[in-house]
């Protein structure tokens, strides 16, 4: 992994959320569509998150592909939307990156808005072909890791590492899963041994969980998780609801880095630069996790 040495002696730090940033900010509609109708919006969140100091930014395309670009009648710019998004993240990682510091940037690959084991609507091949020119955007854009983020569902997952794998054969590839109510489970109700044990592991670089309403949940999913696999962990978990505040959020969070469990932290919804800049004084004070 490009990041490997990096993680083994600190822990890093992601950015928080996009999507929530540009709703408050009064965007609308497929916020994707943003990465060329309004790239400075974009790129001015991205710049609050590297002042912020996170060390890696996400993409905004976590919509992007062509079966959740469906809704707004926008699926065959899929590649472009991807394309740009990865471009802009990538000019502005750049502005802020130093030999000592380097900044990153993760492609956003979300779940699509159609799982595998429950829809009767879609095919194995349709989902392998929107994941294809959503991943041939971010590669072509040049981001320096692909971020499978809020996966439920093993079957999309390997698609999308597969489809990931056809395109670039060394890109780190990063697995986020979203945590159900039920202790112990991902948001499709498998445990986390059937999730992560039916996933082609040995083709990702670091496995963890997002959003999943807050970080209370994931000391214990960080637990379940130690006994299916001794990868690199990475978690960003939403804001909650209703929203914690910045100083709760972080101060939960630091258990976690205390007790050496996680490589990678963030936010997800409802998280902003202020959550990123309070959480890197927390990094810069514990040990990553040994993997």
């Amino acid at each position: 992994m490009i990041l490997e040495d990096i993680l083994r002696r600190k822990i890093l730090l992601l950015d928080g959320a996009m999507g929530t940033q540009l709703l408050s900010q009064g965007e609308k509609g497929a916020l994707e569509l943003l990465n060329v109708e309004k790239p400075d919006v974009v790129k001015a969140v991205h710049a609050s998150y590297l002042e912020a100091g996170a060390d890696i930014i996400t993409t905004n395309t976590t919509c992007a592909d062509s079966l959740s670009l469906k809704a707004e009648g926008l699926e065959s710019r899929s590649y472009e939307l991807a394309l740009a998004g990865a471009k802009l993240a990538r000019e502005v990682a750049a502005e802020y990156s130093t030999t000592l510091n380097p900044r990153y940037v993760a492609g956003s690959v979300g779940p699509t808005t159609r799982n595998l084991t429950l829809a009767n609507d879609t095919s194995p091949e349709e989902v392998a072909a929107a994941y294809k020119e959503l991943l041939r955007g971010l590669i072509d854009g040049g981001v320096d890791m692909i971020l499978v983020e809020t996966a439920m569902d093993a079957k999309n997952v390997n698609i999308a590492i597969e489809e990931c794998r056809k395109l670039d054969a060394k890109i780190p590839i990063l697995l986020s899963a979203v945590l159900s109510r039920i202790e112990g489970r991902v948001a499709s109700g498998a445990t986390f041994a059937k999730f992560f044990g039916d996933i082609a592991l040995d083709q990702v670089s670091m496995v963890g969980f997002n959003c999943s309403n807050g970080v209370k949940p994931l000391e214990s999913a960080l637990k379940h998780l130690k006994e299916v696999t001794d990868k690199p962990v990475i978690v960003y978990p939403s804001a909650g609801e209703p929203r914690v505040a910045a100083n709760h959020f972080v101060k939960a969070m630091e258990q976690l880095c205390r007790a050496s469990m996680v490589n990678v932290v963030g936010g997800c919804c409802g998280t902003t630069p202020e959550y990123i800049a309070q959480m890197k004084r927390v990094v810069e004070r514990w040990r990553p996790k040994k993997f």
